[in-house]
């Protein structure tokens, strides 16, 4: 099992043996269309092919762009019918059969007569169009795409030609994004797609119409064809006014292992209330991230702050939901939300969270650093209990004024707190067996923040004048926190002269942020080919940081002895204003919009023991942006002052070997960056183009330059300006759908990621920039045939060398391996089975430390009650028993390799219980037990 490309090759050949297959081994019928009214080729009309006995859809085309089709796959010695539907015209409609000697048949070209009254024509319920395409409109009719009786939307939504469902939920139609979804034209759940796409039943559904976003449009015309977002109503075959839906879920398992929650979503008309639960000790979030945004509410109150792990774990706004620290965690939390419309169309959100983590760390550090002469070791072992907790009440109102003019505001207040209690050992080697030092530190921390924040929006658009827009956008964040460190550090210096020194210190530091941010725009058009924009960006900022040190070992003193030497005050104040002129020309399918970018910036620095510096700026710069068919291109420049902790005087001592300074000199880092994006789908053959490529060149970047005593192995840092400071991305993706009969499903994608990064490296006397870049190309397959058999493989391969101008540093390369292997087997009836193995290797690690790591999780689900409503799951995490963590980071002349346990293999029973269960296939990526 050291590697899974032997079955994905496996796998590819069998994908591939079965597209052959389904295309090759039957009959075909063809023709082309043509428009007898006004002699000319018809296209995207929709060409359907049903069984003549029962009417049963066999499969479908639509017409190409110069009126040609072909339908292959068909039974041979079979009676059909093809129907040929398009707006506006008659439907066309003729028996046939395929006999084995002659398998293809040529209708040759087909005459379409346009329809006097549309209302004249019936067509048969059992024969309407799969698909029909309007001039604006492309409708589905969900009844001829079958789908598992527990389906949801998402699951329907899969089988659609041109539409595809990444594994986030997040939606596409022919390469353009989804953003809304509308229930027989009305909001469902607010703005998110994903809480009609994984909850609504798929057979309540009678018709998807797909439209272009008229509010992206009206809010800029010009938007490039690629980039408009989708909207989808929903017309369902009854109405849907109110109900309930959610889970509740328990699980009990080996070594102490848990889980409970549950969630419920009520809805009736226009109001909806969320309320939550959770708790588990599994390393991992109670609900999925979809769960939480679409039932939640979040995605209708608002997010300003997402972080997500590599291996699942999620915060929001500042509220854990589980699965965010290393080592081992116990998380728990509970919530609630509200969101109604009111009179006058006014929606109004309000929302609840708590969440919380006790976690336990056990991690080991190598860090090698290479010199000139030799390489110092470092290796840390880290032994760390800590806590969290948050609470979030937050809220939104918008309000659609009129037609053409909206109002949004979202506050919401955030009360965290955390504590750690911690012991960091650390010996310091030079070539891996002469010692330099040892230090063992031990630290309590307690940290308490509250965070006021919130966002302003307001537009509105001319009624006299198309394009004439003004747009305001505020936001404001009032910060303030207060970190108590405690530390009592014993540490040992060998060598010609060894020694040791003790600490028992407390370092208090008081922060006090504020931000207040306002931006306006205005458009106005010249003519429907040019028009103006002018843009003012205006923040006011005032921030504080105060440091006092105590000394600790005179105990049972009152008050504490201060040490000035390491106390001080910082305090920043100003304002960063940005005014923007540019003109928006626009030349058949190139726009263009050249400006310039004026900053002004005006910084009052003051402090406890030196003289107050005073910063003005003034910039002009230019700016660039140029969208043509698929390519979008973008060129600005950035001006960003230091931030007030690097201002800070201070040094920080609390961990002696690693001594940290702060700079009062740093000077704004300005920032050119260059983006480039191209996107198109080919329709025809089902395939996705994507590419992204972004470049920053930066000077008076801030840098850490370092000095390193030899004899000691004891560190400093020092944040310095620097210029010639590069850094390059870029991305490309290919990916393409085969979909058989609606049955069977096959995708393919293929991504290749290149990073590149030049920076200054500072090391005592000697400056060499290091050079850093990253090669990662991946594939990834899904396959499914008839929901009762999945599977997933993904391969990432990767390539990491870093070079070094000055001897002094020694060259670093290592390649790495990354796969994902997941199947799903449905069969027999009610009995899911799923198994997911991961797998990573890294060919250059720390002597000591594992090159690779396998984890091999399974289940099995039992299904019970009417409609599946209760679910019976036994899985096994960590089949192989790890029980390790481990990643490698490159920077400067560093090679870090972290190990961390983790939890080791258990087994666990879970009960769920879907509340009016609204069905969704079990098993996969988006199954509720998430490995």
């Amino acid at each position: 099992m050291k590697s899974l490309l032997p079955a994905f090759l496996l796998l590819l050949c069998l994908c591939c043996s079965t597209a052959s297959f389904a295309q090759n081994q039957k009959g075909e019928v063809k023709g082309k269309l043509w428009d007898a009214t006004h002699k000319e080729a018809l296209s995207y009309a929709t060409i359907a092919v049903y069984t003549a006995q029962d009417t049963t859809l066999v499969t479908f085309r639509v017409s190409d762009e110069k009126g040609n089709f072909r339908v292959p796959g068909l039974a041979l010695n079979q009676p059909l019918r093809i129907v040929i539907t398009m707006t506006g015209f008659k439907v066309f409609r003729k028996e046939f059969s395929l006999p084995s000697g002659n398998s293809e048949l040529d209708l040759g070209q087909i005459n379409m007569e346009q329809a006097d009254h549309l209302l004249d024509e019936v067509i048969i319920t059992s024969e309407a169009p799969p698909i029909i395409v309007r001039k604006d409109t492309l409708e589905f009719n969900a009844n001829s795409f079958k789908t598992l009786p527990t389906a949801l939307l998402e699951d329907l939504l899969k089988k659609l030609p041109g539409v595809t469902v990444d594994g986030s939920g997040n939606i596409a139609v022919n390469g353009k994004a989804v953003n809304k979804i509308l229930v027989d034209g009305k909001e469902f759940f607010g703005n998110d797609p994903k809480v009609a796409s994984r909850n609504l039943p798929a057979d309540m559904i009678d018709k998807v119409q797909v439209v272009n976003d008229p509010d992206a449009l009206r809010r800029d015309p010009d938007l490039p064809v690629n980039e408009i977002p989708q909207v989808i109503n929903l017309k369902l075959k009854k109405g849907i006014k109110q109900g309930a839906f959610g889970k509740v879920y328990a699980g009990t398992g080996s070594g102490s292992r848990y889980e409970g929650g549950g969630i419920l979503n009520v809805f009736r008309d226009t109001t909806q209330v969320s309320v939550l639960g959770y708790s588990n000790n599994l390393n991992k979030p109670a609900f999925g991230f979809e769960d939480i945004s679409r039932i939640g509410g979040f995605n209708r109150s608002g997010m300003n702050s997402i972080m997500v792990r590599s291996d699942g774990g999620f915060a929001v706004n500042g509220i854990s939901f589980g699965g965010t620290e290393d080592g081992i965690q116990r998380s728990s939390g509970a919530g609630g939300n509200f969101n109604t419309l009111l009179k006058g169309d006014v929606k109004v959100n309000l929302q609840y969270f708590f969440g919380g983590i006790n976690a336990y760390l056990n991690q080991l550090v190598n860090s090698a650093q290479s010199l000139q002469s030799d390489t110092l070791v470092s290796r840390r072992s880290r032994d760390q209990n800590s806590e969290n907790r948050s609470h979030r009440i937050g809220g939104r109102l918008d309000w659609k004024i009129d037609s053409v003019t909206n109002l949004s505001f979202s506050p919401s207040v955030v009360l965290a707190q955390s504590a750690s209690n911690q012991g960091l050992f650390t010996t310091t080697f030079r070539s891996l067996s002469e010692p330099l030092n040892s230090s063992d530190n031990q630290q309590v921390l307690e940290n308490n923040t509250t965070t006021f924040s919130g966002n302003l929006s307001f537009d509105r658009n001319s009624r006299k004048k198309k394009g004439r827009i003004f747009n305001f956008y505020g936001s404001y964040n009032f910060n303030d926190g207060d970190q108590d460190q405690y530390y009592q550090v014993l540490s040992n210096y060998y060598g010609l002269d060894p020694y040791s020194e003790t600490l028992d210190q407390l370092r208090d530091n008081v922060v006090a942020n504020t931000a207040i941010n306002t931006s306006y725009s205005y458009t106005e058009p010249f003519s429907k080919t040019l028009s103006g924009v002018i843009r003012l960006n205006s923040e006011y900022f005032r921030d504080k940081n105060l440091v006092n040190t105590f000394d600790l070992t005179a105990e049972g003193t009152e008050p504490l002895r201060r040490l000035p030497e390491l106390s001080d005050k910082v305090e920043r104040s100003g304002w960063r204003n940005y005014l923007t002129t540019s003109v928006k020309w626009k030349i058949k399918e190139l726009t263009l919009q050249p400006g310039i970018r004026f900053t002004f910036l005006d910084i009052d620095n003051s402090f406890q023991k030196l003289r107050p510096i005073k910063q003005n700026y003034f910039y002009a710069f230019p700016s660039l942006t140029a969208n043509w068919k698929g390519f979008n291109f973008s060129y600005n420049v950035n001006v960003r002052e230091p931030s007030a902790a690097d201002l800070q005087p201070v040094t920080d001592i609390s961990n002696p070997l690693f001594i940290q300074y702060g700079n009062p000199g740093l000077t704004p880092t300005i920032s050119n960056s260059v983006n480039l994006h191209y996107r198109k789908f080919d329709t025809k053959r089902s395939m996705n183009y994507w590419a992204y490529l972004s470049g920053t060149i930066s000077n008076d970047a801030v840098t850490r330059a370092r000095t390193l005593n030899e004899a000691t192995g004891q560190q400093t840092t020092r944040p310095v300006n620097t210029d010639g400071n590069w850094q390059l991305n870029g991305n490309a993706d290919v990916s393409k759908d085969w979909k058989f009969d609606g049955k069977k499903q096959f995708s393919l994608t293929a991504s290749m990621w290149v990073n590149y990064v030049k920076t200054l490296i500072i090391l005592n006397e000697t400056r060499s920039y290091g050079q850093s870049i990253s090669f990662n190309p991946s594939l990834n397959a899904r396959v499914n045939l008839n929901d009762k058999f999945e599977f997933n493989e993904s391969l990432t391969l990767g390539h990491r060398r870093s070079v070094y101008e000055d001897n002094a540093f020694q060259d670093i390369s290592f390649f790495t391996r990354t796969s994902r292997t997941g199947i799903v087997v449905r069969m027999p009836k009610r009995i899911v089975w799923e198994a997911n193995f991961d797998y990573t290797y890294n060919s250059n690690i720390a002597p000591g430390l594992r090159k690779d790591i396998s984890r091999l999780n399974a289940g099995v689900t039992f299904l019970f009650m009417k409609n599946d409503r209760a679910q019976l799951k036994l899985s096994v995490y960590d089949l192989l028993d790890q029980n390790i963590s481990a990643y490698r980071s490159i920077r400067e002349n560093f090679v870090e390799d972290f190990q961390t346990q983790v939890l080791t293999r258990y087994a666990l029973l879970t009960f769920t219980y879907n509340i009016r269960n609204f069905g969704g296939k079990v098993g996969g990526t988006n199954t509720f037990f998430r490995f």
